[in-house]
């Protein structure tokens, strides 16, 4: 072995006769200093650090194989905008099946498990940043920095959730439109129509009080009457009843989950979101009790293929309305009520102020305390910025209407009700 070890020392020498070591020949006969040599290579060495981290970022397999599914996910979100008929189908079937399973998976959770990731994945960012600026002040080497790990984690994350959306959401802002599947005649409405509507919606809000079954807290607020884990049993039950009616709802049961971050949430005026990537329906548990029950079932109805803010309304307006529980029923055309004052209130105040007056005392109450209990929320920061942050998401689903969407629904419940 010794020996071995000298050969091979005496082979890589310089043999007798050439040049001295501070010289080399070059392949043109010529003789070129070893110092200019090293220069080069350290030149191209610098290049390969510069390009390292790049190349680490793009070489992961995670990386490709996650950023190859998202590719196929945009070819099919293309295929959604361009073919209704291929996005009702695929809603219908591939795309609430997998809406289905991340339901039934994240389900298995006590809590959400959607505002758990969210918040873990801040604080991960944060480390990361923090790790990454002590690295680089260290000089750690390129390939043994945490800042390589952490970038591909974050980028795969993203393009997971890019997939997951697409695989499984984006199909339902661009199917049929809710008045087509339901069989109705959709029109702007005048303020005479309106009128009309809300005078029924107070008749029938008057004969749900006067059933005697809805109880109220001093200040004049309904109470849900039982636990919250019982209305999404009770919701779970409605849905069920009208899959046999409405065939392009998807048909399967859901956990909705209560957000820990509810009273600090109420800032942004959100009272419910649905979350694609985990399939959870999530529910602000600070507001009253009857936004929170018409809340819960406008999520519901987005887990079920309607993506649109105006069609999820009405969905939930009309599987609350069409039940047997008389408290749902009496959320549902509150939140209706809610909407057409709104209404005719901008389109004609002299018949607005005609309606207040024909308004059920029980019913003023409601709203007034639902007043009271918005005022501190009112005017926040947050609900300025999630304004902007809503409008921007739903305009990106294909409603061109944004949050004013909301409040379209007036006009199919009209239609629904037959208003002329």
């Amino acid at each position: 072995m010794i020996f071995k070890k000298f050969f091979r020392r005496k082979k890589n020498a310089a043999p007798e006769g050439s040049c001295e070591n501070n010289e080399m020949l070059d392949a043109d006969g010529t003789y070129e200093e070893e110092g200019e040599t090293e220069k080069s290579d350290g030149v191209s060495g610098e290049e390969n650090t510069e390009e390292k981290p790049i190349r680490m970022l793009l070489g992961s397999r995670a990386v490709v194989i996650t950023g190859i599914v998202a590719g196929i996910s945009l070819i099919l979100s293309l295929i959604f905008l361009i073919s209704p008929d291929f996005a009702e189908l695929y809603s219908r079937t591939v795309g609430g099946f997998i809406r289905m399973v991340l339901a039934k998976i994240t389900g298995i959770f006590p809590f959400s498990l959607a505002e758990t990731l969210t918040f873990s994945f801040i604080v991960y960012v944060v480390y990361s940043i923090i790790r990454s600026i002590y690295e680089a002040v260290k000089n750690v080497e390129n390939e043994k920095r945490f800042e390589i790990w952490s970038n591909r984690v974050i980028v795969c994350v993203l393009l997971t959730a890019y997939s997951l959306y697409n695989f499984s959401f984006a199909s339902c802002g661009f199917r049929y439109d809710l008045e087509d599947n339901l069989g109705l005649d959709r029109k702007p409405l005048t303020a005479q129509q309106l009128y009309e509507c809300i005078v029924l919606v107070e008749d029938e809000i008057s004969e749900c009080l006067d059933s005697g079954d809805i109880r109220h807290t001093p200040d004049g607020a309904s109470c849900l009457p039982y636990s919250y884990n019982k209305l999404n049993a009770v919701l779970n039950n409605c849905y069920e009843r009208a899959y046999e009616k409405y065939d392009f709802l998807n048909r399967f049961n859901s956990t909705a989950k209560r957000l820990a971050i509810s009273p600090i949430m109420t800032y942004t005026h959100i009272s419910g979101i649905y979350i694609p990537y985990t399939g959870e329906v999530n529910i602000n548990t600070n507001y009253p009790d009857y936004v929170i029950a018409f809340s819960e079932a406008h999520e519901m109805a987005h887990q079920r293929g309607i993506a649109r803010e105006d069609e999820a309304n009405f969905v939930a307006f009309l599987i609350m309305y069409e039940s047997d529980d008389n408290y749902l029923r009496y959320c549902a055309l509150t939140e209706l009520f809610d909407y057409l004052a709104d209404a005719l209130y901008q389109t004609d105040e002299e018949l607005f102020y005609s309606a207040a007056a024909l308004c059920d005392i029980r019913l003023l109450e409601e709203i007034f305390a639902f007043s009271d209990f918005f005022a501190p929320y009112s005017n926040s920061t947050a609900s300025v910025v999630m304004e902007v942050v809503n409008d921007t998401s739903i305009k990106l689903r294909g409603d061109s209407d944004g949050t004013k969407s909301y409040d379209m629904m007036i006009e199919l419940a009209a239609a629904y009700f037959g208003i002329e």
